[in-house]
């Protein structure tokens, strides 16, 4: 046992050596490998960052390349090692620094989509929105588009739904989208997603690295739902969740605060931690006052209806998940009628259901 605890450190000893760090003071030893780690880690960071941040493609391509191929040869035949170690440091440091430094912007030539940030007030029980998106699509890309304004009652919601969307059939990943429903039947649902400029793509790395704005869309179901499921052809599912009154009006103020709040503070949309479910899930955690245990259906969150299910959130009338699942696919009671718009919150609720609201209008 104290052969290979000795190899180790022998190792370790001779790592710092080559650096020019070996002390016979561990707690030196120790605070320089973690400045490696943290100086390598920065290193692979800083090759993509350059690449997403610098302006135009040829100084993107040539400028992480060759900040790629420098460091580690500098470090190789440039002396002394220590020295050289210690600018390359530096120069990661900064580089991340500059990167988390760029500030997020409401000011771009926006995607059609995304053009217009709700505006939101809050008097006593009465919240205003202004903005809520209800596009007429003929088409998932060809649409009119229409906004509208209603004030809402926080005495008046008696519902919350749960909404995931699955897209080009991965089951892994899914959108999230939140439906508060009224007792007149009237429906706001809210969903986090990439606020886009004009042109711009959407890919994985390209949100990691602060390329899109996030935008709060606040939207009647017709308009969010109806086109995934109508125009392009997602696997919609749809389930209510169980909550008090009083967990209800503190989950939609918060919600909406949030979305409002846009218009002030911008924010950047992050695959990985703020994404269309993260996002939503802190407003619900800050509602409630309570913090989540980690479950890996947080990341892999195309299963995190099966995770409510589990965690006895959804009503489910006592049937097994498949079946709930199976009964909660929205597509089957819209996706070929020629007028889903027409009742459509209703249609997606059908009798039955135990998800219908009483005097449904909408």
């Amino acid at each position: 046992m104290n052969e290979v605890v000795n190899k180790k450190l022998s190792t370790f000893t001779r790592i710092l050596r080559a650096l020019g760090f070996y002390s016979e003071k561990w707690l030196l030893k120790l605070l320089f490998f973690a400045l490696i780690i943290v100086t390598l880690l920065l290193y692979f960071w800083s090759i993509p960052s350059l690449y997403f941040n610098l302006p135009w493609i040829w100084l993107k391509i040539s400028g992480s390349i060759l900040f790629a191929l420098a460091a580690p040869a500098a470090l190789i035949i440039l002396k002394p090692k220590r020295r050289i170690f210690f600018i390359i440091s530096a120069i990661v440091i900064t580089i991340t620094a500059w990167q988390q430094a760029i500030p997020p912007s409401n000011d771009r030539d926006w995607n059609l989509s995304v053009a217009k940030l709700p505006y939101v007030s809050i008097d006593g029980n009465i919240v205003k929105i202004a903005n809520i998106r209800n596009f007429d699509y003929r088409s998932a890309t060809d649409f009119t588009p229409r906004y509208y304004n209603k004030t809402f009652n926080l005495d008046n919601i008696q519902s919350l739904d749960y909404i995931l969307s699955y897209w080009d059939g991965n089951k892994a990943i899914a959108h999230t989208i939140l439906s508060f429903g009224f007792k007149n039947g009237d429906y706001l649902a809210v969903s986090v997603e990439t606020r886009l400029s004009k042109n711009q793509k959407q890919t994985f790395l390209n949100g990691i690295f602060n390329q899109y704005e996030l935008i709060y869309i606040l939207a009647d179901e017709r308009d969010i739902l109806r086109l995934r499921s109508n125009f392009r052809k997602e696997e919609v599912y749809l389930y209510r969740v169980k909550a008090n009154p009083v967990i209800l009006k503190k989950a939609f103020t918060e919600v909406i605060q949030q979305a409002a709040d846009l218009q002030k503070h911008p924010r950047f949309y992050n695959t990985l931690n703020h994404n269309c479910f993260t996002t939503l899930l802190a407003d619900l955690r800050r509602a409630q006052g309570k913090e989540y245990h980690f479950d890996h259906r947080y990341i892999m969150n195309g299963y995190s209806d099966k995770m409510l299910y589990d965690k006895n959130v959804l009503i489910s009338a006592g049937m097994p998940f498949e079946e709930l699942k199976k009964r909660r696919h929205i597509n089957q009671y819209v996706e070929n009628d020629p007028n889903a718009e027409i009742n459509f919150s209703r249609k997606i609720r059908p009798l039955g259901s135990g998800m219908q609201n009483p005097k449904q209008k909408k």
